[in-house]
């Protein structure tokens, strides 16, 4: 193979492979008991296989999806320990697979042309920070949903890695794992175990996670996770006198991007829409008679509301039009059935919770709650979804901060405000891995010089979320993690460019031959 040093071959390159891995779908279901929790990610564990067998790689598949292969070291580094790049192949829950995705040569900036949602105004002035993507080549697909950039593009990266790898076998470099691991998005590190104690039996003690969101940012911070979870008891409810039925769609975004993207649940729009309409002469005897987050998109639901009579549903409706309106160009919706003579099912639970949120939104514990209202290092406590279980309706709550003590105090903001009579699990998830990569300086100053070797200046910045990587660290393996770039994670509105494509697979490539180069140890 001829080296890839011409743009639009290795653009072309690329791209293909990104085609290749968003047409698998690979959503992981945490309701799933199995590891991996869905046979998509098997089928792309089997697609990546074949696909680095065909560079010449060594490849290793476990009954996990596992997914490791490995390539020898080159010049200076052949006699180096080997590192590990790694990826997740589960896409969030919610994701669909498409077969093309389409690209918008030397974008100007105006709102993108979606083929499937043309409500949506994606461009640099309801977005200032696509400014960065502003004359690229834009990538993108049809906008009714998420296809998985996160992590198909760092998936997408590595793959062009092993091309540059078949393209420039002179290219120094330390023995190179490319790994593929399951079940991310869920939290569920079942998988890992045994392929972190692996990594280190080889003597891997240095790798990277391609999971980031920026470009060219380098990560060795993040989160400290934990969840919490409401269960209001049934109550007994008068169900007649007529209802209607209000569908919610909220605007979707990640945790880590929701204020930059204007982040709305609709929990947080329920609430809003049942206190506007209650302080409406027409619709002071509106109640909330049912709620359900939706399975797979969190930030949609669905809302029964009584509605004594056409007064009270007009009163609604103009409500739920003034606080779901403003948010349509970012993606958010809505529909306000006709009125009929009773929900299909009501239960006290709801309205018990719905006022539970609205008043744990309305507290001040002296930090930021919602995901919207928090970015750099503020943490964030968020209700994000409220669905019927068995005896009731649970809501649950992300508790995300920086620091233990940051944690605990939102831990204890929860409990403090939890009613009587209601069950409240709390659990913790993850920890920060910045203490554990505090006396691992080398793995930002190799990424940061390598991406002045490419033309780009790195961006150390902390993980507004996590990367599932706590059994690499416990099993003495370095992990810091990398941007991809793109924008808009785990949502419909998500896009990246054919140019930080091919720069952050330069940004791989010029990282290995950092570590191949660099001084040896002590």
């Amino acid at each position: 193979m001829s080296r890839l040093d011409d743009f639009d071959a290795l653009a072309k390159l690329a791209l293909d492979h990104l085609r290749q891995v968003v047409a698998i779908d690979s959503a992981s279901d945490e309701a799933s008991p199995t590891v991996p929790s869905t046979p998509g990610q098997t089928a792309l564990a089997d697609h990546l296989a074949r696909f680095f067998e065909a560079r010449g790689a060594e490849v290793f598949r476990d009954a996990h999806a596992n997914v490791v292969a490995s390539f020898p070291g080159v010049g200076p580094g052949a006699e180096r320990p080997p590192v590990a790049l790694m990826v997740h192949l589960d896409t969030a829950p919610g994701t669909a697979a498409v077969p093309t995705l389409d690209v918008a040569e030397a974008w100007d900036g105006a709102p993108v042309p979606y083929r499937r949602n043309d409500r949506l105004r994606v461009g640099v002035e309801t977005y200032p920070d696509l400014t960065a993507f502003a004359g690229h080549d834009l990538v993108f697909g049809p906008g009714d949903a998420p296809f998985g950039l996160d992590d198909k593009l760092g998936l997408t990266h590595l793959m062009t890695l092993a091309r540059l790898f078949e393209a420039e076998p002179d290219r120094p470099r330390p023995p190179t794992l490319l790994i593929g691991r399951p079940d991310e998005e869920i939290g569920r590190p079942d998988a890992l175990y045994g392929l972190a104690k692996m990594l280190a039996e080889r003597g891997v003690r240095s790798g990277y996670t391609v999971d980031g969101i920026l470009p060219f940012e380098v990560n060795v911070s993040n989160f400290n996770a934990a969840h919490a979870s409401l269960t209001f008891p049934s109550a007994p409810i008068e169900a007649g006198g007529g209802a209607v039925r209000v569908r919610l769609c909220g605007v979707n975004t990640h945790g880590a991007t929701a204020k930059a993207e204007g982040h709305r649940a609709a929990t947080r729009l329920a609430c809003e829409v049942l206190a506007a309409a209650r302080a409406t002469a027409d619709g002071a005897g509106v109640r909330a008679l049912s709620f359900e987050s939706d399975a797979g998109r969190d930030c949609d639901g669905t809302l029964w509301l009584s509605a004594p009579d056409a007064a009270a549903r007009a009163a609604i409706e103009a409500c739920v039009r003034a606080t779901v309106g403003p948010h349509r160009p970012r993606g958010a919706d809505f529909d306000v059935g006709p009125r009929v003579d009773a929900a299909p099912a009501a239960d006290g639970a709801a309205a018990a919770a719905l006022d539970w949120i609205a008043a744990f939104l309305a507290s001040a514990p002296g930090f930021p709650l919602l995901a919207e209202d928090a970015d750099g290092l503020d943490g964030y406590s968020h209700p994000y979804r409220a669905v019927p279980v068995e005896g009731g309706v649970q809501v649950d709550v992300r508790i995300r901060d920086f620091q233990p003590e940051g944690l605990e105090a939102r831990k204890q903001h929860v409990r403090a405000l939890v009613p009587p009579g209601v069950a409240c699990a709390l659990v913790d998830q993850y920890a920060n891995m910045g203490p554990a990569l505090a006396d691992r300086p080398e793995l930002v100053d190799w990424a940061t010089a390598a991406a002045r070797d490419v033309g780009h200046a790195a961006r150390v910045l902390p993980i507004r979320g996590g990367t599932g990587i706590d059994p690499f660290l416990d099993a003495g393996v370095g992990v810091a993690n990398l941007g991809t770039g793109y924008f808009a994670p785990e949502s419909e509105k998500e896009l990246t460019s054919l140019q930080w494509m091919v720069d952050h697979a330069r940004w791989l490539q010029a990282l290995l031959v950092r570590i191949a180069e660099a001084p040896a140890a002590g």
